[in-house]
């Protein structure tokens, strides 16, 4: 059943206009109920909008009054509360395994990685991307366009890339 609630999300739901259209409100109410049938947990006062990649929904947990910006992939997360994701934001599951240069890449296979957590509190800019198995502390800011590889600090302000620690919010 989810997997044809996921298929009528990615048909028809993230196609949907964005919520600063008229009735836009509607449409972001629109694909959170399908995302409520197929991804694994979600919260309450969700806004999501268009594009926004989750796979097959399974390695998802989204807390309450998390706001997705456009264009966003999402994968094998699990996301507090209270998280503003920018547009174009990439939170990458996966990497590919390279330790054998008498093989060609493309045929060693793939490495798991752990979960990436984002605690509460979190903003994270515009076309940053999060590296698979990180975790984003509480209050923490991810500045737009940065590339983070390593664990973020609670109340920290990290930029660039890679994302390099600016300074602490406290």
């Amino acid at each position: 059943m989810k997997k044809i609630f996921s298929f009528l999300y990615y048909l028809l739901g993230s196609h949907l206009p964005n919520s600063n259209y008229p009735a836009g409100n509607l449409f972001s109410l629109v694909r959170v109920f399908f995302l409520r049938l197929f991804l694994s947990s979600i919260g309450k006062k969700i806004v999501c909008e268009s594009n926004v990649f989750f796979g097959d929904g399974r390695d998802i947990q989204i807390g309450n009054n998390v706001q997705i910006n456009e264009n966003c992939w999402i994968r094998n997360c699990r996301m507090g509360n209270d998280i503003m994701i920018g547009p174009y934001v990439m939170i990458l599951n996966y990497g590919h395994i390279t330790d054998d240069a008498s093989i060609p890449m493309i045929e060693q296979g793939v490495r798991k990685y752990k979960q990436t957590v984002i605690e509460d509190d979190v903003w994270i800019g515009a076309r940053a991307m999060i590296l698979p198995g990180i975790k984003i502390s509480k209050g923490s800011i991810i500045g737009a366009g940065s590339i983070v590889t390593k664990d973020v600090a609670e109340y920290s302000v990290v930029a660039g890339n890679p994302a390099k620690f600016i300074k602490s919010r406290k």
